[in-house]
């Protein structure tokens, strides 16, 4: 506006003319356009008036004014472009840095699925041995189950046998009472004859000797009978001792192998959980190789958007020098513009001469070099524009690009996520499982231990049973030998009374009576002596059934202690699994986290690159406007250049 200003006042002191007018230079007219362009603009003639031709100082002012302002649009543009370039540098930077930081991001990323892929794949290793070993544990329960059940079948048959012998000691009681009852009738008799042989005199002493010797035979006798009584009594209190302590033993074996069939049980449905766990970390497993494909997508996105952001930058600098060499331009052509009006201000005076003209066509010259310049930077600042905005296009697809394999990431993260935390609750709740199982197999082991124990104190007492049966045995014998020995005495009577005569009448009838209750005695004394040995046998094979009822809860105890042992290897196991799916966990909630920072990154990347378009769209608007400016100070320059020319003639003719 300056330039205009002083040009408009050195107009209001010329008075020369110029021979040449508008209409001779009709050449000149087209030379103003170059490059094909149109000619600058003139201000319209006012309607309704002919107007005047000018002068050549005229027209020369004229001229120095369109320069003024064409200095002046340019001088605008140039700092419209100035501000769209640094908004483009800006643009460039923010973009640049948005994408070092998606790299990151998702180089974490990277680790995290990979860390993820890692633990998925030994969650599945475990899982599967767990799975098989879970089978096994759950088979080998059962097999021990089923045997437990099997010795308390056999306990509880065994009771069976030893209630048996109650019975046989219940015959052995009855036999002691018919034996004892037969020795106090054969005293009887014995006092009987005793008395009768008193009674005989002389001929009665043999048999008095006979009949005394029976009865103490008969006393022996009943004595003996009476242990007997008492041995059976014993043995029936012991034989239902030992049949309740089996018994007990039995249902406590039955009582552990129901509870060990539970945990049978659980195992069965706790496979079913493991293959739950199995199927999320295969599941975990696709979706960490889906998100590294996608990770790829993105890290190739964001290395575009930082190419495309180093371009940018370095169109940037680039612009920004040459806007910076057309300001040293500008600059230096307004100087030369306010000499060049202050020279046509002075061609209005009488003082002005050639020297003034000169100088004239020397500022055209300057000018004319110097928008030259301003063409040359304007040209680079239009293809350092077309590059940003191309930039921008590279970044606004690379964006959509990483934005598409984010929402992968995402998806990959959620099912990862998802699969982690399900396994997290099944594997708490198999450990809780475990746990459960671990204590009843330690019941069921504590059980039968304590069946066991049960039973080698049962076989104790049955060994003391068969020394009282062998008691039993020696009594009867004692009787036997009693009846054959009262017997025998039967016999010497029947003798002695036989050598009486008449007087021995009586003692054979007594006789004849003590042998009859010999022979029952000795009878009955059999039968003691077999019932014993059948109680004996029944020990016997009540002590080889417990026995072998003992050492089978003893290996059962030995194998389920192993099982236990496996036990704690599961529960180890599942709490490494565990332990898997949790950094699995924690990680997919990194991952989201990162991939809507990623996510964030690519919108502020998006509207950047949105902005840097719409500058360059601002700039290229500029850069256009620039160049008409250019046209016009040409036009100008060429103008004042041949005014000058004409004028230097003039001056020369005169």
């Amino acid at each position: 506006m300056a330039l205009v200003k002083k040009a408009a006042l050195g107009k209001a002191g010329r008075g020369r003319s110029v021979a040449s007018s508008p209409d001779d230079r009709p050449a000149m007219d087209k030379s103003m356009a170059p490059n094909g362009s149109s000619p600058p603009k003139r201000l319209p003639a006012r309607p309704g008036r002919r107007r005047k031709p000018m002068t050549a100082v005229e027209r020369l002012d004229q001229a120095t004014q369109e320069l003024a302002s064409g200095l002046g649009e340019s001088a605008s543009a140039a700092a419209e472009l100035q501000r769209n370039v640094e908004q483009m540098a800006s643009g460039a930077e923010e973009a640049a840095s948005a994408a070092q930081e998606s790299l990151g991001l998702v180089g974490h990323l990277r680790a995290n699925f990979r860390e993820a892929s890692i633990r998925a794949a030994a969650s599945r290793s475990q899982t599967e041995r767990l799975e098989a070993s879970f089978k096994e544990i759950s088979e080998q329960i059962d097999a021990s189950v089923a045997a437990i059940e099997l010795n308390a079948r056999r306990q509880l048959g065994s009771v069976t046998v030893i209630e048996q012998l109650e019975l046989a000691a219940a015959r052995i009681g009855a036999v002691g009472d018919a034996m004892g009852d037969l020795a106090e009738q054969t005293g009887m008799l014995a006092l009987n004859a005793s008395i009768e042989a008193t009674r005989a005199g002389d001929s009665g002493r043999g048999f008095g000797i006979v009949a005394d010797e029976v009865r103490e035979l008969a006393e022996a006798s009943e004595a003996s009978a009476t242990d007997i009584r008492a041995i059976a009594t014993g043995i029936v209190a012991e034989v239902r001792a030992i049949a309740a302590r089996v018994r007990a033993a039995s249902e406590r074996a039955s009582g552990e192998a129901r509870s060990g069939s539970h945990v049978s049980t659980a195992l069965e449905e706790a496979r079913d959980a493991l293959a739950t766990v199995l199927g999320g970390a295969q599941e975990i497993a696709a979706a960490a190789v889906q998100a590294e494909v996608a990770a790829t997508e993105s890290e190739r996105g964001a290395e575009q958007v930082a190419s495309a952001a180093e371009e940018q930058s370095a169109a940037a600098a680039e612009a920004q020098q040459a806007i910076e060499q057309q300001a040293a331009s500008l600059e230096q052509s307004q100087q030369t513009a306010e000499a060049l009006a202050a020279l046509s201000g002075a061609l209005g005076t009488e003082r002005a001469g050639s020297q003034e003209v000169e100088q004239i066509a020397v500022a055209a010259e300057q000018l004319s070099a110097t928008v030259q310049e301003l063409s040359g930077a304007s040209s680079q600042i239009q293809i350092a524009i077309e590059q940003i905005a191309r930039g921008a296009q590279l970044q606004s697809a690379a964006t959509l690009q990483a934005s598409a394999a984010m929402g992968q990431i995402e998806t990959s993260a959620t099912i990862a996520k998802d699969r982690a935390a399900g396994a997290v609750e099944s594997l708490d709740g198999l450990v809780a499982t475990v746990g459960e199982g671990s204590a009843k197999l330690t019941g069921l082991i504590d059980g039968v231990g304590a069946a066991v124990e049960d039973t080698r104190a049962v076989l104790d007492l049955l060994g003391r049973l068969n020394e009282t049966a062998r008691r039993a045995e020696k009594v009867a014998d004692t009787l036997a030998l009693g009846a054959l020995q009262t017997n025998m005495l039967g016999v010497s009577g029947a003798v002695e009374a036989t050598r009486s005569g008449e007087a021995g009448e009586g003692f054979t009838t007594v006789t004849a009576d003590i042998r009859k209750l010999a022979r029952s005695l000795a009878a009955n004394a059999e039968e003691g002596k077999d019932v014993v040995r059948a109680i004996q046998e029944g020990i016997q094979i009540a002590q080889r059934t417990l026995d072998q009822i003992a050492a089978a809860g003893e290996t059962e105890t030995t194998r389920n202690e192993a099982l236990l042992a496996r036990f704690a290897g599961m529960a180890a196991e599942l709490n490494a699994t565990r332990a898997d799916n949790g950094v699995i966990l924690d990680g997919a909630e990194a991952i989201q986290h990162a991939a809507r920072e990623v996510r964030s990154g690519c919108e502020q990347i998006a509207k950047a690159a949105e902005l840097a378009a719409e500058a360059a769209r601002e700039a290229g608007a500029a850069a256009h406007q620039q160049a008409q400016s250019a046209e016009m100070l040409a036009a100008a320059i060429e103008d004042i250049a041949s005014l000058a020319a004409s004028l230097n003639s003039g001056e020369s003719g005169a």
